[in-house]
């Protein structure tokens, strides 16, 4: 059980890592707003599920790996990665850059300008719920630790078909009778 709790940790936390960088890149460049670069950063969260993945059902699983046994390792590293990105997120808007919630908030505020059915009072209204409740570190990293899981969750289903793995009949007999004589 060691063996793959530690797996299922580094292979989770090297998912969060590459989100991470995809953060600091936007953060950097001043392209959060961008909808390629999002584009973009939903593809490395597909391709590092895909890597981990391959990574995992070669090797901790020998290349044998069911949809179920696969689907049930990746999810744990999507859970793992989701808390590393909780943790990150929190950082971030509370020390590294809590600016940027204030630049959230400006763009909520023209969204709900932009709204012509909406009074004056009401704008004021869910502007100031927005930020005391919406556009909070806290309340960003909740965020993204469900949106993380949830597009985990997806991503995993889908890609678990692709790479799942059925051994033959004779890899099968083998397996029974490697696992028996370990015991």
């Amino acid at each position: 059980m060691g063996k793959k709790f530690k797996t299922i940790l580094s292979y989770g936390a090297a998912i969060s890592l590459l989100m991470i960088l995809m953060s600091v890149i936007a953060y950097v460049f001043d392209i959060t707003d961008n909808k390629i670069f999002g584009w973009v950063s939903v593809l490395v969260f597909i391709a590092s599920i895909v890597f981990v993945q391959k990574l995992y059902r070669d090797g901790f699983c020998e290349a044998y790996a069911p949809y179920k046994k696969l689907f049930g390792g990746t999810i744990l590293m999507v859970i793992v990665a989701a808390l590393i990105m909780f943790i990150y997120t929190f950082v971030f808007y509370k020390y590294v850059a809590p600016e940027q919630i204030d630049k959230l908030l400006e763009v909520a505020r023209i969204d709900l300008y932009e709204q012509e059915t909406l009074t004056s009072t009401q704008i004021n209204q869910s502007y100031e719920y927005l930020s005391k409740y919406v556009f909070t570190p806290l309340a960003l990293s909740i965020t993204t630790l469900l949106s993380t899981f949830a597009q985990g969750l997806i991503f995993s289903l889908i890609t678990t078909i692709f790479m799942k793995s059925k051994a033959g009949g004779f890899e099968d007999a083998m397996r029974g009778i490697n696992e028996t004589a370990e015991e």
